[in-house]
């Protein structure tokens, strides 16, 4: 237990870093954006609502370069992990290409979702915008889990401090536009969002291609196999990707409902996820890590160290959510106040706020044990199960808490508890089941 306490805080820690980084960026063009104006903000949130769903289903497509790095490097196929984050580039890329397709069309899909033509035409400009920054996003991701895989996240971490500061600065320049003829408000933020992932794209892809040991990993020999050789990547991925997909789609359809409840109730439901994912970044960290130590374990066929990797990385995001809900329940309404200081806003936000402490650990655990079972190469389960319970419990359930039982945007919050939940439970029992058989 101590062994893989302590392996799980030294990768955890810049993973959580890394991980969260991107979340701070969004944060930044948030507050940022929110103090410039409040519609501003409403625009920004139902772009990115749309956003997400891509950027996360593309994430979950190329994970599969973290596991199969990670059982490579633990069954000491050294030579086996440069060429997984080479096709993993290629993959990231051709994904990247087909997000801007779909962000070009922005405008379109929003009023398909109900949302009024204003609200569409300003939010599906940032959809766009920011869609031609995720191949970049993407691509550092490939390398990000690469790096992870061979355990050094540290030079993730370090990349995205640097892209933090940079968008921060762009942000300043852009959205408030004190040398530009006129302020760019949240389309300013997009633009500088999207031009921070291009850098960390071939900040980290320079630093992978140049590492001392290259040669011992294969990262510069060339490719062979064709397209037959992305098979385990692809079917890894395809599993993770529908999983994640499934869940941040799930989500967009509660950003929708809270477009229906108004530009306020939007608002506050975007600022309350921003903060929710903020934190769930740290449980993201805590399983990326744990699928690690996971796939480390079982890449060498040691079925009881597996397991106690797993529960281990459980237990640790127990504690670390435990911290963040008493924080976000005793300081809901200074935390809401970092992101604006309208009136209306302010007192929707400080019930949403002060709710999410209960959704923190059941959110961060589900998190955690679907990574600990894919590390493992069991990801096809995990994808029934948050399907099942992000789209069998999760909507429905925060529809009928915020119209038909009147809760408004909390109601939806309601329902992300309850999904939360169920799909915790199911895949801890479908953990503690495969440690049992051995397999």
């Amino acid at each position: 237990m101590r062994r893989h306490s302590t392996e799980l805080v030294r990768l955890a820690a810049p993973i959580v870093v890394s991980r969260s980084g991107f979340l701070l960026m969004v944060m930044a063009d948030t507050v940022m954006t929110g103090r410039f104006d409040a519609a501003e903000l409403a625009y920004l949130a139902i772009g990115l609502g749309l956003i997400m769903p891509m950027l996360v289903t593309s994430l979950g497509l190329i994970m599969g370069t973290l596991v199969l790095t990670a059982n490579s490097f633990g069954a000491g196929r050294l030579k086996g992990c440069g060429p997984v984050w080479r096709r993993s580039l290629n993959y990231a890329f051709v994904l990247g290409v087909v997000c801007i397709g779909i962000g070009y069309f922005g405008y379109e899909v929003l009023l398909l979702t109900g949302q009024t033509r204003d609200v569409a035409m300003h939010g599906g400009e940032i959809m766009w915008i920011v869609s031609l920054g995720l191949p970049g996003h993407l691509l550092f991701l490939s390398s990000a889990f690469f790096l992870e895989g061979i355990g050094r996240p540290s030079h993730g971490m370090v990349i995205m401090i640097l892209a933090n500061v940079l968008n921060v600065v762009l942000n300043w320049l852009l959205i408030d536009g004190p040398w530009l003829s006129e302020p760019m408000g949240a389309a300013g933020a997009a633009w500088a969002t999207t031009a921070t992932r291009w850098f960390m794209a071939i900040g980290l892809a320079l630093v992978v291609w140049n590492l001392r040991d290259r040669d011992a990993f294969a990262i510069r020999a060339p490719l062979d196999g064709g397209f037959r050789s992305w098979r385990e990547l692809r079917r890894i991925g395809y599993a993770i990707g529908l999983s994640v997909g499934v869940e941040s789609v799930a989500f967009a359809v509660l950003n929708a409902y809270a477009g229906w409840l108004g530009k306020i109730p939007l608002a506050a439901y975007g600022l309350t996820l921003n903060l929710m994912a903020l934190v769930f970044m740290l449980a993201l960290g805590i399983g990326s890590a744990t699928a690690v130590r996971v796939g480390i374990a079982f890449g060498r066929k040691d079925i009881p160290d597996a397991a106690l990797a797993g529960w281990t990385g459980l237990g640790a995001n127990v504690l670390v959510m435990c911290v963040a809900g008493v924080v976000a329940h005793v300081f809901n309404m200074p935390l809401a106040q970092i992101y604006t200081d309208d009136p209306a806003l302010l007192a929707e936000a400080f019930v949403t706020v002060a709710f999410i402490a209960w959704v923190f650990i059941p959110d961060g655990g589900q998190a955690v044990m679907a990574n600990a079972l894919r590390g493992r190469r069991d990801v096809w389960m995990p994808t029934i199960i948050q399907t099942t319970s992000f789209f069998g419990v999760m909507v429905p359930f925060g529809y009928t808490s915020a119209f038909v039982w009147g809760n408004g945007t909390v109601g939806l919050f309601h329902g992300i508890l309850a999904g939360c939940i169920v799909s915790l439970v199911a895949l801890s029992f479908r953990f503690h089941l495969l440690a049992r058989r051995g397999g």
